[in-house]
């Protein structure tokens, strides 16, 4: 059996031997018969097998099969055979894609006194011995399952690190000998040094001194370091697969870490996005966007994964009213004695059945409307287990079978780019992380216009004729090729929004004198803050550090001002200019109609998800919620099967239960 991934209709579906499948998917930390049983039933035939004898971060298993990896070079697959013969009983039809952790195991830390790579990854990441004998594992359980259940597997995943997901949280960047060692390797001088974590975690400016090149370096290579080892090890995979199955990963969740970016090891993340030897990236919906009134977000740059022909599966993991508060395990703790676990985030659980199915409903058309795979995590049993819940799986599926020929292309005329590299210029600790992209997202969202998340190393090839509007979040150090197509998009008539500094930090130079060069407006540097810079009834987070920037630039149009009158955002020569890392979204929804922009909703609480065939749309707000449509005409919503007629590009939907949408104009 043979599987990959190809686009039908705009979107990337998994195939397997010629049969298309949407990317629709289920994972548990705890599958039984009953929940394998139920989503098989609401249409699921993607199933995520996690094998696994590592104790999770609450301290208990991640699974009750047991372990494989039980020595040097000593496997015992009978708990792989016990979960996937479990799943093949309960999912007869369906396809399944095992994940293998490749941590060190308690009895290998103890015989070879390494760091936990579970807590410490970039600590042990360098260690040849650890490497060779995950990645034996690895390929030994990967030949396992192909020869037993080949033709029922369509990928694995690779997970490693903090939580599965590559993190390297508990080191904190701080040296060690396997780390030191590597370091040498990695920058080709035997005499070389990490800096002590005293200097790394040197307080300062926003961004590093120029006396501060060894930081940034050692910086590079943290992220670099587990980057390459997740690569390292899909390489591994690859030898056996032969890319004849999809191999995918948790990874690059730069939008979601805020002050923490740098610890964690992410920033490097394009050279995964990128890689041949990956098929697939998961993340959780943003843990900062689940509220009922909010939007939700992406963690990462999902149209970077798209555009590189990988799959993206956002993981569904919220906790339903009908989720346990707490996990019961008979051996909760190093004593063995037995105990309750509350669950993280229990305590603001979902209140009840609407409040659930609103979430799920409301990440479903942020999927669709986004082209993008969506796996629901029923992490430790029962967190769907209403009738109305599954019910609405059921729908789900069912909707994007009987939607699957119409087009879910992209229809965005804005592109937003993002980036890691920039951010290794920010010293660690930063507000300025967070303010520029996790607090970002909620203005992009309230913005009203469709928008593709890039990474910016899609700039270099981007057609000028795409895109109107294209946003800079934080390309603090561009490259001179990369100004160069900035220039050559801007004469081919694409207007550039750069926000707060960017180039400031070009090659780890400070100079105000760059922002001004590539934005086309004079811009001044000073110490003192101006306050919050206010548009309409918005304002501007202060990031609390200098430097701060103001336009001084006479000729540009001024667009926002800081609360002392000093000019916050201007436009000139198909460039606008933003000096606050936050952009209101108020300001962003006037810029892209000024580009001729169409935009969805101008009420910041009715969020859209729009792509070429259709509307989604959630109505964050006490009173019905009000769109403008490109056409006039009768529009169906296929979750409730309403329809509603607009009226001089109006489009009035009324406040009820279920506060989510999906629209499609009839012919």
């Amino acid at each position: 059996m043979q599987a990959s991934i190809k686009r039908d209709a705009g979107m990337l579906k998994v195939d397997i031997d010629g049969k298309l499948f949407a990317p629709l998917s289920f994972k548990s930390f705890r599958p039984n018969p009953t929940n394998v049983s139920e989503f098989y039933r609401a249409g699921v035939r993607l199933f995520s097998v996690l094998s696994s004898g590592i104790i999770c971060a609450l301290g208990v298993p991640y699974s009750h099969f047991g372990e494989s990896w039980i020595g040097d070079g000593e496997y015992d697959f009978s708990a792989i055979d016990r979960q996937m013969d479990m799943f093949i009983e309960n999912a007869p039809e369906g396809y399944f894609a095992p994940m293998f952790q490749l941590d060190t195991r308690p009895w290998y830390i103890e015989k070879y006194g390494v760091p936990n790579t579970f807590t410490h990854l970039s600590q042990t990441a360098w260690d040849e011995h650890w490497r060779k004998s995950a990645a034996d594992y690895l390929k030994a359980a990967i030949r396992h399952c192909e020869g037993k259940y080949g033709d029922r597997i369509y990928g694995y995943f690779l997970l490693c690190g903090t939580t599965t997901e590559w993190f390297s949280r508990f080191d904190h960047e701080e040296p060690h000998p396997i780390k030191e060692e590597g370091f040498k390797k990695w920058c080709g001088r035997l005499d070389a040094r990490l800096p002590s974590k005293e200097r790394l975690d040197r307080m300062g400016p926003v961004f590093l001194d120029a006396d501060e090149a060894d930081v940034y370096e050692a910086r590079c290579f943290h992220g670099q370091t587990v980057s390459k080892t997740l690569l390292y090890f899909a390489e591994e995979a690859q030898n056996v697969i032969q890319h004849k199955k999809l191999l995918g990963a948790y990874f690059g969740y730069l939008f979601e870490m805020g002050i923490g970016l740098h610890t964690q090891g992410v920033l490097d993340y394009e050279r995964v996005f990128t890689s041949p030897d990956i098929d697939m990236i998961s993340s959780p919906s943003s843990y900062g966007y689940r509220r009922l009134f909010d939007p939700s977000a992406f963690m990462l740059t999902q149209k970077t994964l798209d555009k590189h022909g990988k799959l993206y599966f956002l993981e569904f993991d919220h906790i339903t009213h009908v989720a346990p508060k707490m996990v019961y395990e008979p051996c909760a703790d190093a004593t063995g004695n037995g105990g309750m676990v509350q669950i993280p985030g229990a305590s603001s659980k979902c209140a009840d059945e609407a409040e659930s199915l609103n979430l799920m409903w409301r990440d479903f058309i942020l999927c669709y409307g986004n082209a993008t795979a969506l796996w629901w995590f029923d992490m430790f049993d029962g967190w769907f287990r209403s009738e109305g819940m599954m019910s609405a799986i059921e729908k789900m599926i069912k909707l994007h079978g009987k939607l699957s020929f119409l087009d879910k292309s992209s229809a965005a005329k804005i592109a937003v780019f993002a980036e890691g590299e920039s951010v290794n210029r920010v010293r660690k600790g930063s507000e300025l992380t967070k303010i520029s992209l996790s607090n970002m997202r909620r203005a992009l969202a309230e913005m009203g216009a469709p928008y593709d998340l890039y990474s910016v190393c899609d700039l270099d090839d981007l057609d000028p004729q795409k895109y109107s509007l294209i946003i800079l979040l934080d390309s603090y150090d561009i490259k001179k090729a990369r100004l160069e197509k900035i220039k050559s998009l801007q004469a081919a008539g694409v207007t550039v929004l750069s926000v707060y500094a960017p180039n400031y930090a070009n090659n780890g130079k400070c100079d105000v004198k760059n922002i001004s060069a590539l934005t086309s407006v004079e811009v001044s540097e000073g110490k003192v803050c101006h306050g919050s810079a206010v548009f309409g009834e918005e304002k501007t987070p202060a990031i609390g550090e200098a430097p701060y920037f103001t336009v001084t630039d006479k000729k540009a149009e001024p667009l926002m001002f800081f609360e002392d009158g000093s000019i916050a955002a201007a436009k000139g020569q198909r460039s606008v200019y933003v000096a606050t890392p936050y952009v209101p979204s108020g300001l962003l929804r006037k810029i892209a109609k000024d580009r001729g922009v169409f935009v969805y909703s101008d009420d910041p609480l009715v969020y859209t998800y729009v792509n070429k065939s259709a509307i989604g749309v959630y109505n964050a707000t006490e009173h019905d919620a009000v769109i403008n449509v490109p056409e006039d005409g009768t529009y169906k919503d296929l979750i409730e099967d309403i329809t509603f007629v607009s009226k001089n590009g109006r489009l009035t939907l009324p406040k009820r239960s279920l506060r989510a949408f999906l629209l499609l104009k009839s012919n």
